[in-house]
């Protein structure tokens, strides 16, 4: 490899570091003939909400439809018969096939160093990649200080584009020691008191299964409505996320739950603190909204019942996996030691998924609670 063959940028939320590489693979494609650029993120679905996105609001009015292979995900330049491409990193095929000239590893923290290497090896000219540094990883171990690989840092500060709210919004997380390192300073932060280490991204939900349940965690204006369908399948759970966004009202829950074939009379489990939307989710949909049970002690209980199981998260459940890899233990000032309270941050659909299995799995068994009484919805 030749002087700075690797460019590794690693930086903040919001500091404009996927933009940057792309415009850079873009410039390849429309000054070079004949070469090929791959983008690869850890799925499809997470290429699709960032990098691809991005890409095509980059390009503006310059994006040509006629351009793009929407199949293969392939961008082509007609006159320079150079292209760009998009693949995820479970694809096998992709990964262990063939050759490229240069390589954009999105989000490089979530891929196995195994992979990259599968990729660097059939890689000719350069590799890009990226990440928020949320601890030490191959990266460091393996990249980073050796010969030919330059280094990029940045922060949001480096991003002008960003609106006084946007950089308002990112400062007022200066509290939190460990995200501000990371996302704000874009410094090696350290994945400490996780409280859920047990899951993997799976490729789709299981045809069979001995239960099967939903549950929804309530948001509206700054936190998601997240709406969850679990199976229980082999001991172990599957997760699929059907919503995971704000702004949701009632008719629009019902709307995604007969969208995704929900059947009328099914048991969904609740936020027992919005009554009024479960009496009105089961008059207009005709389901069989429950509220959970809460009590003293009910947080942590639930969470240990989510433990005793292995999940399995469906590769488009976004936000269910941004959750995983941040919700986490309370740290008590004094002693630095966590404490048995967890963060009251990234626990909307995992609220939702506590609710289910304490609901519907608590000792092996479904556990009823009592219907709300339903009215008329004036």
């Amino acid at each position: 490899m030749r002087d700075n063959a690797v460019v590794v940028n690693k930086g903040g939320t919001r500091s404009g570091k996927t933009w940057s590489l792309l415009q850079i693979c873009y410039n390849l494609i429309i000054k070079k003939q004949g070469i090929l650029v791959s983008v690869v993120g850890e799925t499809m679905p997470f290429l699709k909400r960032g990098a691809m996105r991005d890409f095509k609001a980059m390009l503006g009015n310059e994006w040509h439809d006629d351009w793009w292979n929407a199949s293969d995900k392939v961008y082509t330049i007609p006159t320079t018969k150079s292209s760009l491409e998009f693949f995820s990193a479970d694809n096998e095929g992709k990964v262990h096939g063939s050759a490229r000239d240069y390589l954009f590893l999105n989000e490089c923290y979530f891929i196995d160093w195994e992979i990259y290497r599968q990729l660097a090896v059939r890689t000719r000219k350069r590799i890009l990649l990226d990440y928020n540094p949320r601890s030490r990883f191959w990266a460091d171990e393996h990249l980073i200080g050796k010969d030919g690989v330059a280094l990029i840092h940045s922060t949001y500060k480096d991003n002008k584009y960003l609106t006084p709210m946007q950089v308002a919004m990112i400062e007022s997380n200066k509290g939190d020691e460990n995200w501000w390192r990371v996302y704000g300073r874009g410094e090696t932060g350290s994945v400490e008191g996780l409280i859920y280490t047990n899951w993997q991204i799976a490729q789709a939900m299981p045809e069979t299964y001995k239960k099967e349940f939903y549950c929804i965690d309530f948001g509206f204006t700054n936190d998601p409505t997240a709406i969850l369908r679990v199976r229980l399948s082999g001991g172990e759970l599957w997760v699929q996320e059907l919503a995971y966004r704000t702004g949701m009202l009632n008719q629009d829950i019902v709307k995604c739950l007969q969208d995704n074939h929900v059947a009328r009379g099914a048991m969904i489990v609740c936020d027992s603190a919005e009554q009024k939307s479960i009496a009105e989710i089961n008059n207009l949909g005709g389901f069989r909204a429950v509220p959970v049970a809460k009590g003293k002690g009910s947080i942590v209980a639930g969470i240990n019942m989510v433990q005793a199981y292995k999940l399995n998260v469906v590769q488009d459940a976004l936000g269910t996996i941004d959750e995983l890899r941040n919700y986490s233990w309370l740290r008590d000032g004094t002693s630095g030691n966590y404490i048995n309270v967890p963060v009251d941050k990234y626990n909307h659909a995992l609220d939702a998924l506590r609710y289910g299995v304490s609901t519907f799995l608590q000792a092996g068994r479904r556990i009823v609670t009592p219907l709300p009484k339903i009215g008329h919805i004036c």
